[in-house]
């Protein structure tokens, strides 16, 4: 695996372990994040939800390695459908920029990789159970049970953009992990950590509770998806 894949493979990896261990709790008063105009009581999700708001978007901002990446995520369904878009644009060397805009759109078990730059992209099924999806990368099982080397230590609760949040410590020997995770729901809001000697870090920088357009879920008609 390269580096650059392993960076992006233990952000993933210590973004979902707290999935079976993430609660939704009230919005907090007075915040100026960017959901204070909507009520927490016509936007809180049971559990079995994907994500804790009906719709909307978020930014979020990820590093590793010393290398950052913005995404944004639309959302609706409850977080069954979501199109998330990653830009960057990096000189490679001077004079010459490296860009890429990427789109993935998923809806229920249906998803598409776009690539908007070269106008081509794929499609393939995958259904992955809310409540399983860290079970499924053996990290965590029904019932709270953790893989054996997993220790999840609950450190109580801390408001991050007006949102009172579930903060975790998660530490992993076997891939010298250690990381604390604040999580909404089943959004994580923020997550700071090291493997080895690398930092890695996730952090959600607004969120927009409004109802995203109905064509960000939808494949641009000038790219051609192939079925995997």
């Amino acid at each position: 695996m390269k580096t650059t894949q392993k960076a992006a493979f233990y952000i993933f990896l210590l973004t979902i372990i707290t999935t079976t261990s993430c609660n939704n709790k009230s919005k907090t008063g007075g915040s100026t994040g960017g959901a204070a105009t909507v009520a927490p009581s016509e936007q809180q999700a049971p559990k079995e939800k994907r994500l804790p708001f009906e719709h909307g978007s978020y930014k979020e901002n990820s590093s590793a390695m010393g290398m950052g990446t913005e995404k944004t995520v639309y959302f609706d369904k409850w977080g069954d459908w979501t199109a998330t878009e990653t830009k960057s644009e990096m000189e490679i060397i001077k004079g010459h920029t490296y860009k890429t805009d990427k789109l993935e759109i998923v809806k229920g078990s249906t998803h598409w990789e776009l690539d908007l730059i070269a106008k081509t992209g794929k499609t393939y099924d995958l259904n992955v159970p809310i409540s399983g999806m860290a079970a499924s990368l053996g990290l965590a099982a029904m019932g709270g049970k953790v893989m054996e080397g997993v220790e999840i230590k609950d450190l109580g609760e801390e408001d991050y953009l007006g949102y009172k949040c579930k903060k975790t410590q998660v530490k992993y020997a076997k891939m010298e992990m250690d990381a604390t995770i604040l999580a909404y729901g089943n959004l994580t809001m923020q997550m700071d950590g090291k493997v080895g000697k690398m930092d890695v870090s996730t952090k959600v920088t607004s969120i927009d509770l409004s109802a995203p357009p109905a064509s960000i879920f939808e494949v641009p008609a000038d790219v051609a998806v192939t079925k995997n």
